[in-house]
Order: C-alpha cells, then structure tokens, then sequence
C-alpha cells in the first residue's frame, strides 16, 4: 500500500500541477505600480509589468504581419478616470526557424504604462479594471489568444 500510495505521490501530482496552466497561458501581471499622488483633480502613471513564462513570447502590439495578434491593453471605464495614451515597449526582432521574415515579439518580462485622469468628482479609493490580451507562442507555433484581467488601484493620496 505504501509504495501504491508514493507511485501516486511521484505520477499523479505532476500532473495535476502540469494541468493548472494550459498552453498559451504564459503571462502573468508581475505588479501593477501607480507614480504619483492619486487626488481629486490629478493625474498618476500605471506601470503595468508583464511576466512570460520560459520559452514564449508574444507579439508586440505592432505585429510585424498583420495577421499576427498584437498585445494589447485595455482599460475599462470608471467614473471621474480617463486613461490616456497607452505606452508599448519596442518590439525585439526576432528570426523564427520556418518563417521568412522576423516577427517583432515581447518576450520574458515587458512593461506597459499609461497616464490616468482622476476629475475632481473622482471617488477614491477606486479600482479601475483592465485586461492584457495576448497570444502567446513557442517558436512558430501559436496558441489560443488569452484575456488576462487586472485591476489598477488607486488609493487617495494623504
């Protein structure tokens, strides 16, 4: 019975742990960080950092074909906050063996950042929600696309 239930043990629980991320789901949000003072009226930076697991990477939001799925963000709405202009790192150039030309790709950790707007009716604390879409890929082989949901905090300023 002992050595059934090590057998069990060795077999069994890799595979439960291999079973929790499927393929293509390879990042995950590192942290989310807001520069400056969240007040009625002001204006912060979200820096959104991006972690892949090994061996993917993802297309940068400008895809070097446009059949490629860019990584993008998406920020959803709240009252008394506007998201400006989102900030994309520089894709990295790069040669994948059975394609022709270079793809323009993230890869391992990136980061993504974007001013945000509080009016002065703006509540705070708040949160404001947002989703990283991605498709994440190991060489020339691509997997479904993934929403990855987050949320932006914003606590008030003292």
């Amino acid at each position: 019975m002992k050595a059934f239930l090590c057998w069990l043990g060795i077999v069994v629980l890799p595979m439960v742990a291999m079973a929790q991320t499927k393929l293509g789901e390879a990042a995950t949000i590192e942290s989310v960080q807001v520069k400056g003072d969240a007040v009625p009226g002001g204006r912060v930076t979200a820096v959104v950092k991006v972690k892949l697991a090994k061996g993917y990477h993802v297309h940068s939001n400008k895809p070097s074909q446009p059949e490629f799925i860019p990584t993008v963000i998406r920020i959803g709405t709240v009252a008394g906050v506007k998201a400006g202009n989102i900030s994309y790192p520089e894709g990295i150039s790069e040669r994948v063996k059975g394609l022709e030309k270079p793809l323009s790709v993230f890869e391992e950790h990136f980061e993504i950042s974007f001013p945000l707007g509080l009016s002065a009716a703006v509540k705070l604390p708040t949160s404001v929600p947002a989703t990283l879409s991605y498709q994440a890929c190991q060489g020339a082989i691509c997997y479904k696309p993934q929403d990855l949901k987050f949320e932006i905090p914003l606590a008030a300023s003292k």
